[in-house]
């Protein structure tokens, strides 16, 4: 029977990164991962292939909509969606190899199958298709991470032939759906809905709450529903969900039932679940030795990361909170850091930025106005439009705006929520300030390049913390 120092289950953000880790501090590790490809669900069938279909369906758009105002003319614009898919396919590819690569690298063993905990200390590997027993290998420690998978309704499957599919086959489909409702107005339903509307699908998403992003700062969910209602994709909110039939092999319907009392239906020819995701424990055994989860199945740990079982950690979506890969790569590294002994910095859940790649992009760090409202703290707010920029106004994009909250006595930071052009770069901005505590003063006095996006972090910060500002 092998024998390790660590073993890993499971391959994507959270997993490797923990092997690379625990590897350079001179643990003899293992990888275990059931797939054929590493990467785990962001790199194959999320982030980086989601990403690919985002930016190519972002330059048609451009080429359709706006680079007529730059002078740029084509006689007859098209796209080549196999094309975009090859493109998507070859980048995932070519992320699998290096992650591969760095396996090997590190001298990290990788096993292919599923695991399975017979004891705290030994782990059984079957293949994924027969379930034979492989093989069993010994662990001083072990950490899970081993992910999520997009959630349905109760009594319904995932089935491209009944036309109701996840964020995994959406990213898969051989066509473009004529007409597509996607259930769930979160992250994957705006990206998936904006992929799919620039290239020509009538895309209607249907919202349970009573506006989209709910998750997010208020603000952000009416700016970016006007932004996405004005390229022409349907919004709707407030209802419940009554009942999906799939009335023939092209269309299926969607019955919903308003908030005051009002029925419809939605008829589309696939039907996109975008309701949230379910952690994968399945076939893992925790029940062997009593490793405790919660009544919707994620892993119970503590501050440290462990389970109840002190030598078992888990990390990213498998233990909840935000599902990001960001946040599943820094609890890797805490929780190979803290098995060694070492003292990591905790990692602050309240500064885990978000972002949504849509166009202009969606960015979020820190607490929202209605949180910082509903426990009473005195705050002031600086919020300053992107089409006052220079940069805006050359680059085209003029949608959207900056918005910091600073708590009012002391002037902290305590929010920052982005729509604009680089978005999602210009949020780190706001992270590392907020995580040395700086006040909105603090970003005022720094020097912001011109012209850039990033002034908007200087104008709003100057309203937060005086109201007033230069060019506005």
């Amino acid at each position: 029977m092998s024998k390790y120092d660590l073993v890993v289950i499971g391959s994507g953000p959270g997993g490797y990164i923990s092997a690379i880790r625990a590897s350079q501090l001179g643990l003899r590790t293992a990888i275990i991962e059931k797939y054929k490809n590493l990467g785990g669900t962001c790199l194959n069938v999320g982030c980086i292939p989601s990403k690919s279909l985002l930016d190519s369906s972002k330059y048609f758009s451009l080429g359709k909509n706006n680079y007529s105002l730059h002078g740029i003319f084509f006689e007859k614009l098209s796209f080549d969606f196999q094309k975009m898919i090859n493109r998507k396919n070859g980048i995932v590819k070519n992320i699998n190899s290096g992650i591969k690569y760095l396996m090997n690298k590190n001298k990290i063993d990788l096993y292919q199958g599923v695991a399975s905990f017979k004891t705290k200390n030994i782990l059984s590997i079957k293949e994924i298709k027969s379930f034979k027993k492989k093989q069993e290998i010994q662990f001083k420690f072990c950490i899970i991470s081993t992910g999520s998978k997009p959630s349905c309704f109760p009594y319904f499957n995932f089935d491209i032939k009944n036309k109701i599919i996840s964020s995994t086959e959406a990213l898969n489909l051989n066509e473009i759906p004529n007409k597509l409702i996607i259930i769930g107005g979160g992250i994957i339903g705006l990206e998936l809905g904006s992929i799919f509307n620039r290239l020509g699908s009538k895309v209607t998403i249907i919202e349970i709450m009573d506006r989209i992003i709910s998750n997010m700062d208020n603000s952000l969910s009416q700016e970016i529903r006007k932004i996405l209602e004005k390229s022409s994709i349907k919004i709707e909110t407030s209802l419940s969900i009554t009942n999906i039939i799939q009335e023939n092999n092209e269309e299926i319907s969607v019955f919903v039932k308003y908030h005051n009392g009002e029925k419809m239906k939605f008829i589309g020819n696939y039907c996109l679940f975008s309701i949230g995701r379910t952690p994968y424990t399945k076939h893992l055994g925790l029940e062997n030795i009593g490793i405790k989860i919660n009544k919707k199945g994620f892993i119970l740990v503590n501050d440290s990361l462990q389970s109840n079982i002190s030598n078992i950690y888990a990390v990213g979506d498998v233990i909840g909170g935000k599902m990001l890969a960001h946040k599943a790569e820094e609890e890797g590294l805490y929780a190979v850091e803290h098995m060694v002994g070492q003292k990591p910095n905790k990692l602050n859940y309240d500064l885990i930025p978000s972002v949504i790649y849509t166009y202009p992009e969606v960015a979020s760090i820190g607490r929202t106005e209605d949180e910082i409202k509903k426990d009473k703290i005195e705050y002031n707010v600086g919020t300053f439009p992107m089409k006052i920029l220079g940069k805006a106004r050359t680059s085209g994009c003029t949608d959207g705006f900056l918005k910091i909250i600073s708590q009012k006595k002391t002037d902290e930071i305590l929010g920052v929520h982005i729509i604009g052009e680089h978005a999602a770069d210009m949020i780190m901005e706001a992270a590392i300030a907020m995580e040395f505590r700086s006040s909105s003063e603090d970003l005022y006095r720094i020097c912001h390049p011109h012209p850039s996006f990033s002034e908007a972090f200087k104008e709003a910060a100057l309203l937060s913390f005086e109201n007033r500002a230069i060019h506005m």
